[in-house]
């Protein structure tokens, strides 16, 4: 159908759009279509139907519009991109023909005048021809609203049990979480298993892991550990693992084989490392990506650049990650140091001021959580205890989580808890006991 045809059609059934859309009868070629946009401006109505807008319309134009015509406009029409895009359109064409005037008047006369008649009308046609704006208008926002009551919505990316509590189902679009730890902690092996437990649960995940300080091989080499049981420290000498160990290595590559993960080690200014999410989100289907960097501290803007300002720096690197967690719809989990000053405190339970560098990576970041043990004695243990507290949490509750950490296999396992009714006045409480039996504690 024409441009003319499209708007005529549309609005035929939704006069009312003439309230709220910018339109005026001298864009359309079309005599009737400039005489029904020209009505509806005079007179928009309310309708209580297509037939009444008819009557009323061929009153005041009675040869606007053949009988076949008005047979094809009684189908209902409710494509509001085609209408909008077809005024724009019409809107465009009309001001290249008011802009080519203005530039033959120009050129005959040269004028101040002239100039600045072309000048403006070549404004507008920049502007009717630019890239429409990503803001949504708010209709859109309520008709997603409306379908979501109908359809059943993804539930996020999965990863343990706990955490995807944390955020009402598992990790979604727009989601920045900021994971700080003291070095030594385990930081990098909480990634390595949040990664495999969400390549686990969820088909077709595709996963980027940047480790600025770890190679790719030592990476892989935990991976393999914590998915065989196979203690970490002999992947130092492969050969020299038992029959039964090997069989047990074979196994888990053939697993990880299967998997869209992507290990990078060489990447370590922020520039390239959006570049390679903006491809690898490209090619994956919505809410199958996740990437996670480790960690913040090592990333730069550029590979040369002095660091006069690193505090600076640090906001505009957790910034871009914000914004590109927003405009991608990713979730990514960045890891990051923590500042000396909680080694000098007697109560050592991590709080948002601890974060290394900036006050910029609680502002930008949806969430924010910190590993750490539970005592000191507990880094010294082969099987440790650490916790995960969320400080800050926009996707839901502040809470603090229970792991179980083996650093031989880089294996995270979480406590299991248990709601226990606990007497409180008139009623009851619920409140989490720990029931992990001591045989499951290595």
């Amino acid at each position: 159908m024409s441009l003319d045809t499209n708007v005529v059609h549309y609005l035929l059934h939704h006069p009312a759009a003439i309230k709220t859309t910018a339109i005026a009868p001298e864009w359309f070629d079309g005599k009737s279509c400039r005489e029904l946009v020209t009505f509806l401006i005079n007179d928009p109505g309310p309708y209580r139907n297509f037939v009444e807008l008819q009557r009323r319309f061929q009153a005041a134009y009675p040869l606007a519009f053949e009988a076949v015509e008005w047979q094809q406009f009684e189908q209902p029409f409710d494509a509001l991109p085609v209408f909008e895009d077809s005024v724009q359109a019409a809107h465009f064409w009309y001001q290249q023909g008011v802009t080519q005037l203005a530039a033959q008047a120009y050129v005959a006369t040269p004028s101040a005048e002239n100039l600045a008649a072309l000048q403006a009308h070549s404004r507008q046609l920049t502007a009717l021809n630019a890239p429409p704006t990503p803001t949504q208008p708010i209709r859109e926002h309520g008709a997603a609203l409306l379908a979501a009551l109908d359809e059943p919505q993804p539930v996020g990316i999965k990863t343990f049990t706990n955490v995807d509590s944390m955020f009402n189902g598992g990790l979604r679009g727009g989601v920045l979480w900021t994971i700080g730890a003291r070095p030594g902690v385990g930081k990098s092996a909480f990634a390595l298993n949040l990664i495999e437990q969400a390549l686990k649960l969820n088909t077709n995940l595709t996963v980027d892991l940047f480790s600025l300080e770890m190679t790719a091989s030592a990476n892989y080499q935990r991976i393999v550990a914590c998915e065989t049981g196979v203690t970490a420290g002999k992947f130092t000498n492969p050969y020299g693992m038992s029959a039964a160990e090997k069989q047990l290595v074979r196994a888990g590559v053939a697993q990880l084989d299967q998997q869209r993960l992507l290990l990078h080690d060489k990447l370590l200014v922020l520039p390239q490392i959006i570049k390679v999410i903006r491809a690898r989100a490209a090619k994956a289907a919505p809410g199958t990506y996740l990437a996670v960097i480790d960690y913040l501290q090592i990333i730069s803007l550029d590979r040369v650049a002095a660091r006069h300002d690193r505090r600076q720096e640090i906001e505009t690197i957790t910034r871009e990650l914000k914004l590109l967690t927003n405009e991608l719809n990713i979730p990514l989990i960045l890891f990051s140091q923590l500042n000396r000053e909680l080694e000098k405190r007697g109560e050592r339970t991590p709080q948002l001021a601890d974060l290394r560098d900036s006050g910029s990576i609680e502002q930008d970041s949806n969430t924010v959580s910190f590993l750490y043990p539970v005592s000191a004695e507990e880094e010294r243990k082969q099987v440790r205890h650490l916790n995960l507290i969320f400080r800050k949490n926009r996707s839901g509750c502040l809470a603090e989580l229970a792991f179980t950490f083996t650093p031989a296999q880089m294996r995270f396992t979480p406590q299991l808890v248990l709601d226990t009714l606990i007497p409180a006045g008139d009623g009851a409480v619920k409140m989490q006991a720990d029931v992990v039996p001591p045989e499951l504690r290595h």
